[in-house]
């Protein structure tokens, strides 16, 4: 990915950022916003790991159970690093990888280059916290939140027993142009081989059409050596479990304008048949999902425009982009389709509970 949706700030880290040893103020900056919100915390929770209670504790912060990195290192095992010269931690490893970056402005958290709404990373007391969404969401981490008893209780997720690599395209780049374009494939010996050709098909096709793209502006632009031309994307893994997988396909353009365009993808796919799965077939065990949605997303458009002069939100196309994580189903919109640039990509996360009734479970027929 470039450098200019890479750019993390010219504030650096404190070395001893996750002992505590440095102090910088909570926030968190989503697009350009730098709206400060008021924030409500219950400390003392207790995380518990294979049985054992870990001698980091949790925070709570407006509801949400925020777990300390330095616990994930610690008591977990998950590696972390931090990198002095992008002044950026690294949690994780394998296909995601979750990097951290806090400074005088706020704190940063992406995936694989990828930052979403649902993402969120905070900066209390000197310690670096990170959302259990997060944890259950990327990193592999199943997590369950008990109130009564304040606890937070991880394990290892039961994922889909295959491998995932990451590809790249070969392109020629120069001073004018920057190529880097990469795509996920999946192997496994309990694949179905034209289930496995079916998938790797769809995610090498959707990396080829970026590749393709960039070639043709650049063939009819004016890059300079001043403002060379940009062209990449980065993937993250949302979903892995149950015979389902889902990817995120992030791809970023610049053209020499006064900003770069990124546009987000969604891919969910049944590994039993290789089939690219639609919104109904993820929430079949609802037959109205589409009048909630539609009912709720008007809403939740209607006053983020605020007067802004954008298009109004109709209902959801019949090829919906959406993808899955194991928090619920997030609808994915275009940049410019529903408000500003500065706003961001605009997308919607729905839990399970919000989309089936009670006991209906997702993909339903779909993993069998």
């Amino acid at each position: 990915m470039s450098k200019h949706t890479k750019k993390w700030g010219s504030a650096l880290l404190a070395a001893g950022i996750l002992a505590g040893a440095a102090v910088i103020p909570v926030s968190y900056i989503q697009a350009a916003s730098t709206k400060q919100q008021a924030t409500t915390q219950q400390a003392g929770i207790t995380i518990q790991w294979n049985g054992k209670a870990s001698a980091a504790k949790g925070i709570q912060v407006n509801g949400n159970t925020m777990i300390p990195v330095a616990a994930l290192r610690d008591s977990l095992g998950i590696p972390v690093s931090y990198d002095t010269k992008t002044a950026t931690y690294t949690v994780g490893s394998g296909y995601n990888k979750l990097y951290i970056m806090a400074s005088s402005s706020g704190t940063y958290v992406n995936v694989n280059g990828i930052n979403t709404r649902s993402m969120d990373a905070k900066q209390i007391a000197g310690k670096i916290y990170i959302p259990m969404s997060l944890l259950k969401d990327y990193l592999g981490i199943d997590a369950q939140w008990n109130a009564v008893r304040k606890t937070v209780t991880l394990s290892k997720s039961q994922l889909n027993p295959i491998t995932i690599a990451s590809q790249s395209l070969p392109a020629s780049s120069n001073a004018k142009v920057s190529y880097k374009v990469k795509y996920p494939q999946i192997s496994g010996n309990q694949l179905n081989p034209e289930a496995q050709q079916a998938i790797n098909s769809v995610l090498k096709k959707h990396a080829e059409g970026v590749m393709a793209a960039g070639k043709k502006m650049m063939a009819e632009g004016e890059a300079t050596t001043e403002r060379p031309y940009e062209f990449g994307n980065d993937f993250a893994i949302a979903y892995n479990k149950d015979g389902i997988l889902s990817v995120i396909m992030q791809d970023y353009s610049y053209t020499g304008g006064a900003h770069g365009m990124t546009a987000r993808k969604g891919y969910t796919f049944s590994l039993a048949d290789g089939k690219l799965l639609q919104l109904s077939d993820v929430l079949k065990a609802n037959p109205n999902y589409k009048k909630f949605l539609n009912a709720d997303l008007k809403k939740k458009i209607d006053a983020l425009q605020a007067g802004e002069g954008f298009g109004k939100f109709k209902e959801l196309a019949a090829d919906q982009n959406f993808y899955v994580t194991s928090s619920g189903v997030t609808i994915v919109f275009d940049l410019y389709d529903y408000a500003p640039y500065a706003y961001g990509i605009p997308e919607f996360t729905y839990s399970f509970a919000q989309l089936l009734p009670q006991g209906g479970k997702p993909f339903a027929g779909q993993n069998e």
